[in-house]
């Protein structure tokens, strides 16, 4: 077989794994203008839009969505096996809820809830891909909202629930090690309809809602996949670029990127000076509430780029080159005294 016929081959197995992805993504379609309960506590601005009932400026309904799918993959072969080492008892597995709160009907899909591990727990899967798990820190609010929604809907049927776990799970290599667990009960619940409270508030003005911190497309991967993108930073290319309008704003920003251009080097050098000071200590320590592992990684080979210059120059080679996005730099001076 020729190169031709292999490249050809190639490019229709790759084609052939693009389309797979798009057409699970088109089997799972959502409809992206209804808040769900895993929506609760995300981007604020994004859930007012839901509620104001404004339909969806950008539709990612034939993205590949990979990392989803993948997602996806795990919890099913996990969740099953994970319920039958937990119980034999009442359980429910990748279970439809509706959420009934101020007037709302909220749907959501919860992971597993087993009743046979001393009161009602409720378990939360998450698949990530990046290597490090959370390591028991407590969940982010997103991560809380949406569990606690869940809980809540269950209790409002008719359904005991006492404890909420999440379980960070790396698609790299399976490991666990940010495993969380605490209670739920009458506080818990009351964060839930305070979050309903101030979505519906919101909902009024959408426009003003705030973006929870989130910098817009190409800074940020909730802004990249939202499907209010558009709405939310329209116009001006760069998006955000769009809300410079004054030279209020430009002095703004360019302070504020002094200020993290400062802050930047300060802590590149504090890190450089602690990373000295361990020296070649490696393993785990305790002391004074803290418990930390200290672990070494040897360097490994990277290319010496001005031996491979010289090398192509050497034998008459044209040095390849790539050209550098634009950059900006602001240099802060202050005014005289009037």
């Amino acid at each position: 077989m020729n190169r031709t016929q292999l490249e050809i081959q190639r490019r229709q197995l790759e084609d052939g794994l693009a389309a797979m992805f798009r057409d699970a993504t088109a089997a799972n379609h959502h409809d992206p203008g209804t808040l769900s309960i895993s929506g609760l506590g995300g981007c604020t601005r994004r859930a007012a839009h839901q509620l104001a009932h404004h339909t969806p400026t950008d539709d990612h309904s034939h993205h590949e969505q990979r990392a989803t799918h993948l997602g996806q993959a795990i919890h099913d072969w996990a969740l099953p096996r994970l319920a039958a080492q937990l119980a034999h008892k009442l359980t429910l597995i990748e279970y439809d809820v509706v959420l009934p709160v101020r007037g709302l009907q909220i749907p959501g899909r919860l992971d597993l809830l087993t009743l046979a591990i001393g009161g009602g727990l409720l378990v939360d899967l998450k698949t990530h891909g990046y290597d490090q798990g959370d390591d028991g820190d407590e969940p982010s609010r997103t991560r809380l909202l949406q569990l606690y929604g869940y809980a809540t809907a269950l209790r409002r049927a008719g359904y005991l629930v006492q404890t909420v776990a999440v379980i960070p799970m790396s698609r790299i290599h399976g490991g666990t090690p940010g495993v969380w667990i605490g209670e739920f009960g009458p506080k818990q619940e009351a964060l839930v309809d305070a979050r309903v409270r101030d979505l519906l508030r919101h909902a009024q003005a959408p426009a003003f809602a705030p973006r929870d911190g989130h910098q817009g497309p190409g800074l940020d991967l909730v802004c990249d996949s939202c499907q209010y993108r558009s709405m939310c930073w329209p116009g001006a290319e760069p998006a955000q670029a769009e809300e410079v309008r004054t030279d209020a704003d430009v002095v703004a920003h360019a302070l504020g990127y002094a200020e993290a251009a400062a802050q930047e080097k300060a802590w590149k050098n504090e890190k450089k000076y602690h990373a000295a000071a361990l020296g070649r200590r490696s393993g785990r320590y305790q002391a004074n509430g803290f418990e930390v592992e200290v672990k070494i990684h040897p360097g490994g080979e990277r290319l010496d780029q001005p031996a491979a210059k010289e090398l192509l120059k050497t034998n008459n080679l044209p040095v390849p080159t790539t050209r550098d996005s634009e950059t900006r730099r602001a240099l802060v001076h202050r005014r005289p005294p009037s």
